[in-house]
């Protein structure tokens, strides 16, 4: 049960970014490769996936997703550096990624750097106001909208954060994500990634 939680906090947390990119343009070879390391990583072939996703990497080497794929393995293992190596480089490539500084705060609070961790939250909240704004972004605002909420308890604003999530609940009352996330705070989301890793 642990494992699925673990699997599913990375991957709502980057929910809102997988899918293709509308700006950016990325080599196809290297999309696909992303995409069959991602099919390894969800049947638990990890050294496969690294493989794949490193393959990717290397033929463009501006694709932040293999990157940002790579650290779901990372912290599986708790390899937490190789993990906030992979994420750094991830929002160096895109930093608009607000998924991915939300994660590298996770990383660098729960290694100890909360001031860091702290200025990253922010960031992250600050590119989902964006993005919640943006015309462009309507498919993924409740994506964003939880995204933002989770950074937000994740700030230290619990109350603003878990308000937000009530609102999206009680949008979306099948939604059952809502519930899980209204059930845990800051630390939790920190214990979820550093105690309980696969």
């Amino acid at each position: 049960m642990t494992r699925l939680i673990i699997v599913n906090l990375i991957l709502i947390l980057f929910a809102s970014c997988s899918g293709k990119d509308k700006k950016e343009v990325y080599n196809p070879k290297a999309i696909e490769l992303n995409s069959q390391a991602v099919l390894q990583m969800q049947k638990f072939n990890h050294d496969s996936a690294l493989i794949l996703f490193d393959k990717a990497i290397e033929i463009d080497k501006t694709y932040y997703l293999p990157h940002a794929n790579k650290v779901g393995i990372y912290v599986g293992k708790k390899e937490f550096e190789k993990a906030l190596t992979e994420i750094e480089i991830a929002i160096t490539e895109k930093p608009d990624y607000a998924e991915g500084w939300a994660l590298a705060g996770m990383l660098h609070h729960g290694l100890g750097d909360t001031l860091v961790a702290k200025k990253y939250y922010q960031m992250s909240v600050e590119i989902f106001d964006k993005k919640i704004l943006n015309h462009n972004e309507k498919e993924h605002i409740i994506a964003n909208r939880m995204n933002r909420a989770v950074s937000l308890i994740l700030l230290g604003q619990e109350k603003d954060g878990k308000d937000e999530l009530k609102k999206l609940k009680a949008e979306n009352p099948d939604n059952k994500a809502f519930d899980e996330f209204l059930n845990r705070n800051r630390q939790d989301f920190i214990n979820i990634i550093f105690k309980n890793a696969l």
